[in-house]
């Protein structure tokens, strides 16, 4: 090994090092805001026909994580949220009750006789689709720490692209 050899192993060093820094970077700069200021995310089913996936296609949404930690979030307000009973799941669902608000009954809603109204720090969800959606009338008051974030605009289908009401 010569000297210019070893200059050019030094020179793909430093440059592997530089590369590796700036995607490290550049993952952590993704992370974080992906995590407190908008992430994409896929929502699938149809419990929340005909608001999301009204082509029965998977809507592609952006979700927005400020509202919540204001603490921002009103009724009807759609979020994505962890699931109560499988907290590797996330669910889309609206908002129809906030703390101290009380619950109107639902046929077959086995919490409302325990709940008739939402305990502080809770939300009330429910699907637009009621039929097909398992939600806050099957597993009661969800803490408002399990919520992800408020969605606020939808990205596909192309031809629903806009803001989510």
């Amino acid at each position: 090994w010569g000297p210019d050899d070893i200059m050019v192993l030094r020179m793909y060093f430093f440059r592997a090092i530089k590369t590796s820094g700036l995607f490290l970077y550049s993952f952590c700069l993704l992370h974080t805001f992906s995590n407190h200021f908008v992430s994409v995310v896929t929502c699938e089913g149809d419990s929340m026909y005909p608001t999301i996936n009204a082509t029965r296609h998977n809507d592609v949404v952006l979700v927005e994580h400020w509202s919540k930690k204001k603490k921002a979030l009103s009724r009807n307000d759609i979020v994505i949220v962890v699931q109560p009973d499988s907290p590797g799941d996330y669910i889309c669902k609206r908002i129809t009750a906030v703390e101290g608000d009380h619950l109107k009954k639902h046929k077959g809603t086995p919490f409302y006789s325990k709940w008739r109204k939402v305990p502080s720090g809770h939300v009330w969800l429910e699907g637009d689709n009621t039929e097909r959606s398992y939600d806050s009338r099957r597993f009661g008051p969800v803490p408002q720490g399990l919520v992800h974030g408020h969605v606020f605009f939808r990205i596909y289908p192309f031809s629903q692209a806009g803001f989510v009401k």
